[in-house]
């Protein structure tokens, strides 16, 4: 009795080892598939958001459980290929046949009572419908292709949120370096002035528009600190991640180079992802119509059924055994409550809505290809013309605070010289990485959806970088997923 009972416990404490050990693994394969969390201050490649965005992010988690829903759709269609196989086993017991209260008014015509079962299986096939069922598997396979398409455009629009997103964190970042050195710059003026003022060399006018300029360009530093905190935030929500708020990232050539001519991005915005999946949503739409239509015509069918009868009560005199039967049927619709014909009417009107959807986005493209064309020919002659305004402006600064040493200018000279500086910098750093940045959505809306992670490699910029589009940049007035 001990060593019963010793061994039943012994069973008991393992089955309770083995089920903590199965809960601990699956919670450890389940918090394998959670998006990994950068630490504060960590570094961030591009390339290393971009798998982050397209690993974690739901729009494409979306996209690819549409896809497999669209697929799932598609074999339920196939089945009316196969034959349709069902089982069935009915039973009944009673003294009377079946409702008597039909035959006579007394309900007569009594059985002595008996129990009674079958069971049996029926299969049906449908032989021909005069393209119905093809037509009707073509629709969705189109609707199949379609979706795959929608998950290369979703992928894209992730692609190109984390690319402009990580491109303007670099401009903001930028932004706060020049906002520090103007810190630096002027701190050591109003320094120097407060100095001479203290010998009683410099005024005290001098004196006080030195430390308001000071006190504006550290409001200015603390301004665009935030806002590198916010383009982190909106890198963070582009990558589908709960991340940290400061990365280190990596430098990216801003680089003005010759585009391509317009034309010829044009033409190449008709193989975007976009417009493919509108173009398979107006066949499957097309393919669905020409299945509707058919189902005016006959549908034939086979049938088959076979089982076994008996009775509960094998003395009873009454024919059991086996059986079967095998049929033809010819079905066709004369009249359905016009069910059929508002079945067209609908499909007819699904497809000159998806032809619609398609001519409106290859317009779209074409009017965003246009828009970001320019762009990047504005910025680039911007880059041009600011470069300048910053050799300038350093010039004019120099100068400005030679003739304040000489006592030949005053300090609203060396103020002004200063901002000015400071204003073609940040001009000059806005320009740069918005040109970039028109550059990938050019890219986008040529149909380029292929990222290389090489184009950004070792500080080279994009050529007419690699996917995306700006919250689908936007191809349907500013919709965003």
């Amino acid at each position: 009795m001990t060593r019963s009972l010793m061994h039943m416990t012994f069973l008991t404490m393992f089955a309770v080892a083995l089920s903590w050990a199965t809960m601990t693994t699956s919670r450890a394969e389940s918090g394998a598939d959670k998006p990994t969390i950068l630490p504060h201050g960590s570094f961030l490649a591009l390339q290393q958001a971009l798998a982050a965005a397209l690993k974690n992010h739901p729009v494409v988690q979306e996209g690819t459980a549409n896809l497999k829903a669209s697929e799932a759709r598609t074999e339920q269609t196939r089945s009316l290929y196969y034959p349709q196989v069902f089982a069935n086993a009915d039973a009944a017991a009673g003294a009377a046949r079946i409702n008597p209260r039909f035959v006579t008014p007394a309900g007569g015509l009594l059985q002595p009572n008996l129990s009674q079962y079958t069971v049996g299986v029926l299969a049906s096939q449908r032989i021909y419908d005069f393209g119905f069922t093809q037509n009707l598997v073509e629709s969705f396979q189109l609707s199949q292709r379609a979706s795959e398409q929608d998950v290369t455009a979703r992928r894209a629009v992730i692609v190109l949120q984390v690319q402009r997103a990580y491109l303007n964190s670099l401009k903001r970042k930028r932004i706060v370096q020049i906002a520090e050195e103007t810190v630096r710059e002027r701190g050591l003026i109003a320094g120097q002035i407060e100095t001479l003022y203290r010998q009683q060399l410099k005024s005290k006018l001098d004196f006080s528009l030195a430390h308001v300029e000071l006190v504006n360009a550290q409001s200015l530093l603390i301004k665009s600190r935030n806002d590198l905190k916010s383009s982190f935030a909106d890198l963070n929500r582009a990558m589908g991640i709960t991340g940290a708020e400061d990365y280190v990232l990596e430098d990216i050539s801003v680089e003005v180079r010759p585009p391509a001519t317009l034309e010829s991005l044009i033409n190449q915005s008709l193989t975007h992802p976009e417009l493919k999946r509108a173009k398979e949503q107006m066949a499957s739409a097309e393919a669905k119509l020409r299945a509707t239509k058919r189902q005016y015509l006959p549908t034939v069918s086979g049938i088959a059924s076979a089982g076994s009868f008996d009775t509960f009560d094998p003395n009873r005199n009454v024919t059991t055994g086996g059986w079967w039967a095998a049929g033809a049927l010819v079905s066709m619709p004369i009249f359905t409550g016009f069910l059929i014909e508002n079945q067209v009417r609908e499909a007819s009107a699904q497809q000159v809505a998806a032809q619609a959807v398609s001519v409106n986005i290859e317009q779209a493209l074409t009017q965003q290809v246009t828009n970001a064309y320019l762009d990047t020919v504005t910025f680039a002659q911007q880059i041009s013309l600011t470069e300048e305004q910053v050799k300038t402006a350093k010039e004019a600064l120099q100068l400005a605070k030679q003739r304040y040493k000489l006592g030949l200018g005053s300090v609203i000279e060396v103020t002004q010289s200063e901002v000015a500086l400071t204003s073609a910098e940040t001009r000059l750093a806005e320009a740069q990485y918005d040109y970039t940045i028109s550059e990938v959505t050019l890219a986008y809306a040529a149909g380029r959806t292929t990222y290389n992670a090489q184009d950004y490699s070792n500080g080279q910029g994009p050529i007419l970088p690699t996917i995306g589009s700006s919250e689908r940049h936007d191809l349907f007035q500013e919709k965003q997923y």
